[in-house]
């Protein structure tokens, strides 16, 4: 088991101070000088087992090369296991070398072919270890190979060549030079249907040790292998594609002959028989092999001494020995075709190695491939094709709930692990209940679980309503639809900004208005009882979840029962818990049962590779396991573990077909057809027929989706790094065009834009988000840019990143204090205070976020000495920053009953004149009102409420101006004023509600009430 290893043959003892491999009696290390024999030592501890690289937890060391150490790791997110290549702390002696791993690094993380190793991630941990995370590679090397299975068929050599061009070819084409290729470095595995996988690894590293200058005259810089180095690189000139292919031409000589073309003492004297020596005859070198003339031929052309007599391009060499191939006596009497997808299988495999169908020779009479089942209206899910399986008590369960939710409405939580069937058991339940004259809704979380406002939320009340997104605009000013405050909550969903100048979220009002669609939706049909489900909950946006919790208190008389599926239950509220568990043998059996087989497979079989004793199985792993051909589970080449399922699924594919998959998979596992044409190939595009017949999307109409979310987290995460992020650049460009929703916009840009603009656009997502009350996407926006900035800086060194960490870590610490972490608030922000200047506005915003987090831990004292810190720096100097600390200190003033918050707020205004900030203005001048009216000066309360109101109106903060007139109905009801307070009481629950503010509106209507009694 490899990943990306250079393996040495002859290497028997491994140096533990560098990492070297060494000869069996070499007593000392020839790279560092160590002592190859430690006293009391086994040799057997690494000190990276057990660690955590990056998100990878290292596992066990699988071999050692002359780049790195390679180790197996798990991927801890993903559940899968990936190789981790550790490079040996010898070869990093400055930082230039360290700057040549990144720009290697980055160039062969673009490399995206099934042929290629694909490094997934790379970087550098806080003490220095360089890192590249790559696919784990379960297989031998071509050296492995020749050395137990001697002189391998001809027919077998071609097409390890030719899958190792194809490599070769797309790396050429991203100006992309191997300069160590070798049979260490191409790694063969066999496929379940009998097929070869070749893989290349260790693209361009070999630059790292050498710089790029390789030359016999410049000892201890080795870059490449003097046995396959082409005489060009022998002689330090500059190589392109054409040495690979030159040492690509040694390989096949190697195979063919079992010995190299050239051979000598050492390894200088070798690299001059490469530079002078006659090109041999691989049909004289070997004639017991009998070897073609056309292999010969293609081998000796590959091995010209001068780069413009060999094959020009890796792809003029594969289709020469694809030529040669097919030249070859074969018999094509055991190969089958598959019906389903048109891949080729040895005639002894009962499924196709490619889309996992049977092969048939009868061709369907219908286009293979998954069809959505019928399903409920408002409920688009894409579930399995399978029936459904099990789950009867559960079922049994819900049904009961369901009948409890009359006149109240009942919560419930389906909960299990990723690829246990929720969304099956979901769609399931959903079908059931409609079909009984339930009306149903059901919403799912946006792509990657992006955060864009109420998602899910608007998913359902379109659905309910049977409109467009478009067209809420429109509804919300339908006078005919429920409420103010519900008609509010609409506008929210069409138009996410919260209450201006209060920074809070309009959550109640979504509630209402969402309370109102179900109602009127029910009145429409007719039904009784609505049931309202939400798929993968967890990863909805926050601000969705706040207004259901708040719509299972608004209509919680009402007949609605309301469906989640998470990893845990729903929060804040007591819920019912249904669990969902993997499948029994005998329900996996029937789960594998066969579409043209009425014979399940037996428990005999699912039981002899379970996992572990007694463990149940996965629906989604079995899904896995029987595309891949499994007709008994007793197979033990099988992967046992789900994401390594899906892997080998994804080996499998035609360039294309991955490709097109990785698109999707970019794009959140959902696109248009329109969008996805815009970022592939067109001949990529094609590649969907495979993914279609084998199950990997479902296409409907134009939409395309990955079948399950997990599959689409997996294959996103293990795109080649480089290719990810081009792929995400693209799309990033293609969604600023569209206009699309901001968080969207900032997810691409967070995985694949450059690294000012994101900062930009990450910068203003968490503005936004506070400005609306939506705290929690604010921290996941600060928290990304402020971990770009670190990178960044450690990466380029650049001072101006030092400001740009300062600036992320005082919002990212005051987004954290919105989202009820204060700890984590005090700590990110005093991480940073030093960095700042004793006399710079920097450091003042920082006081002035301290000062606001010991507030709300209840430290007037802690939060009075920031607050005064701050005004030391910024007093005359910055008006801006001024003003806020001013209003600050009224408002702990205020609460502490003193009569100074007045000239705090006073000295606010003053400041606000200077700075054009009317919300500000409106909300300070309301305030100032206020403390007046706590003071017992009524006639200056009653002047500056009428001020704040008249600049609310103008700065367009309706919530605003409904306090404003609350304050003065407060202040009539104390003059004895009843009808004047029970008119502003009333005019201020109405603009309360319009404005989307449910709090206040309720207060002010309470107020009403309470004076009327």
């Amino acid at each position: 088991m490899r990943a990306g290893l250079s393996y040495h043959p002859r290497a028997v003892r491994v140096c533990h101070q560098c990492g070297s491999a060494a000869r069996v009696d070499d007593r000392f290390c020839a790279t560092c000088g160590a002592s190859l024999v430690q006293e009391g030592s086994s040799g057997n501890s690494d000190p990276l087992i057990g660690r955590t690289i990056g998100s990878y937890v290292i596992q066990e060391i699988v071999g050692v090369g002359g780049m790195g150490r390679v180790y197996r790791a798990e991927q801890t997110s993903l559940g899968r296991t990936v190789g981790i290549k550790v490079i040996h702390p010898h070869l990093l002696g400055d930082e230039q070398t360290v700057a040549r791993f990144y720009t290697e690094a980055r160039a062969a993380s673009r490399l995206n072919h099934p042929n290629s190793v694909s490094i997934i991630d790379f970087g550098r941990t806080d003490d220095g270890i360089l890192y590249l995370a790559m696919e784990f590679l379960r297989g031998k090397d071509l050296a492995m190979v020749m050395q137990d299975e001697g002189p391998l068929p001809f027919k077998r050599i071609c097409d390890i060549l030719i899958g190792t061009l194809d490599a070769l070819g797309e790396a050429h084409a991203l100006d992309i030079v191997h300069r160590d290729l070798k049979p260490e470095n191409v790694i063969l595995r066999k496929m379940r249907a009998g097929e070869e996988l070749v893989k290349v690894v260790d693209f361009g590293l070999a630059t790292i040790v050498g710089g790029g200058a390789t030359s016999i005259t410049r000892p201890g810089l080795v870059c490449g292998t003097p046995d396959y180095m082409s005489p060009e690189q022998g002689r330090g000139e500059e190589v392109d594609g054409r040495g690979d292919l030159y040492a690509a031409g040694v390989v096949l000589f190697e195979l063919l002959t079992d010995q190299l073309p050239f051979d000598d003492e050492t390894p200088t004297k070798v690299v001059l028989r490469h530079i002078n020596d006659p090109v041999p005859d691989p049909r004289e070198t070997a004639p017991h092999r009998k070897i073609p003339d056309v292999l010969a031929e293609v081998t000796i052309k590959s091995l010209a001494k001068r780069r413009d007599d060999r094959y020009q391009t890796a792809a003029d060499m594969a289709s020469a020995l694809k030529r040669a191939r097919d030249s070859l006596s074969t018999s094509r009497a055991a190969i089958i075709t598959c019906p389903h997808c048109g891949a080729q299988s040895p005639g002894n495999m009962r499924f196709c190695g490619a889309c996992g169908k049977r092969l048939s020779q009868e061709i369907p009479t219908t286009a293979p491939g998954w069809t959505a089942r019928a399903r409920v209206s408002f409920y688009p899910t894409l579930a399995s094709q399978r029936q459904f399986i099990g789950r009867r008590a559960q079922l049994d369960a819900v049904r009961g709930l369901r009948d409890e939710a009359s006149d109240r409405l009942v919560r419930v939580a389906v909960e299990g692990e990723a690829g246990v069937g929720k969304t099956r058991f979901l769609d399931e339940i959903a079908t059931r209940f409609a079909e009984a004259g339930d009306i149903v809704a059901g919403a799912h979380p946006q792509p990657f679980g992006v955060p864009i406002p109420y998602g899910a939320i608007r998913e359902m009340v379109t659905g309910l309503m049977e409109i467009e997104a478009d067209q809420l605009g429109r509804l919300a000013r339908d006078s005919s639809f429920g409420n103010p405050l519900a008609r509010a909550g609409i506008d929210e969903l069409a138009e996410p900004r919260g209450i201006i100048g209060m920074e809070r979220a309009r959550v109640g009002a979504v509630a209402a208005g969402l309370a109102e669609a179900v109602r009127a939706a029910r009145a429409r049909t007719g039904a009784n009882r609505a049931v309202l489900v939400v798929d993968d909950a967890y990863r909805c946006d926050d601000l969705s979840l706040q207004a259901l919790d708040a719509l299972a208190v608004l209509m919680s008389n009402e007949s609605v029962l309301l469906i989640s599926a998470s990893t845990s239950g729903f929060r804040g509220l007591e819920g019912e818990r249904i669990e969902l568990q993997g499948l029994t043998l005998q329900e996996a059996g029937e789960f594998l049962r066969e579409d043209d087989d009425e014979t399940p497979v037996s428990a005999d079989d699912v039981k002899a590779t379970l996992p572990a004793p007694g463990r149940l199985l996965l629906p989604l792993y079995l899904e896995q396991i029987h595309a891949l051909g499994a007709s008994s589970m007793s197979d033990e080449s099988l992967p046992p573990r789900l994401a390594d399922a899906v892997a080998q699924r994804i080996e499998r594919l035609e360039v294309r077909a991955r490709r097109a998959l990785q698109a999707i998979a970019a794009f959140g596992g959902v696109v248009e057809l329109g969008e996805l044409r815009e970022v592939v190939d067109r001949q990529d595009i094609d590649g969907l027929d495979q993914l279609n017949n084998g199950g990997l999307v479902i296409i409907t109409g134009t939409r395309v989706q990955i079948a399950h979310p997990f599959i689409s987290e997996l294959v996103e995460a293990f795109i080649p790094a480089s290719a990810r992020k081009e792929l995400h650049a693209r799309i990033l460009d293609l969604k600023t065009k569209a206009s699309a929703p901001l968080e969207l916009r900032a997810e691409h840009a967070y995985r694949g834009g450059e690294v000012l603009p994101t900062l930009m656009t990450l910068e203003r997502m968490g503005d936004v988000a506070l400005g609306r009350g939506d705290a929690q996407a604010a921290v996941l926006a600060f928290r990304r840019a402020l971990e770009i900035a670190r990178r960044e800086m450690l990466e380029t060194g650049e001072a101006v990143l030092d400001t740009a960490i300062i600036t992320f870590s005082r919002k990212l610490g005051w987004a954290l204090a919105r989202n009820g972490d204060l700890a984590g608030a005090d700590g990110v922000v005093r991480e940073v205070l030093d960095l700042t200047n004793r006399n710079d506005s920097n450091r003042a915003r920082m006081h002035l976020v301290l000062g606001r987090v010991a507030v709300l831990r209840d430290r007037r004292r802690d939060a009075m000495r920031h607050f005064g810190q701050a005004l030391e720096i910024v007093a005359g100097v910055d008006a801006e920053v001024e003003s806020e600390v001013q209003v600050e200190l009224g408002r702990l003033r205020r609460d502490a009953g003193d009569p100074g918050a007045a000239n705090a707020y006073r000295r606010a205004l003053e400041l606000y004149g200077h700075l054009a900030r009317p919300v500000q203005e409106a909300l300070t001048t309301l305030e100032l009102a206020e403390v007046l009216f706590a003071s017992g000066d009524r006639d200056a309360c009653v002047r500056r409420a009428n001020e704040a109101e008249q600049r609310a109106k103008k700065a367009h903060a309706p919530a605003l101006e409904a306090r404003a007139v609350g304050l003065l109905g407060r202040v009539h009801e104390l003059d004895g004023e009843v009808p004047d307070a029970l008119r502003r009481y009333e005019q201020a629950a109405v603009r309360a509600a319009e404005a989307g503010d449910a709090n206040e509106a309720r207060r002010w209507l309470e107020s009403r009430d309470l004076l009327q009694s």
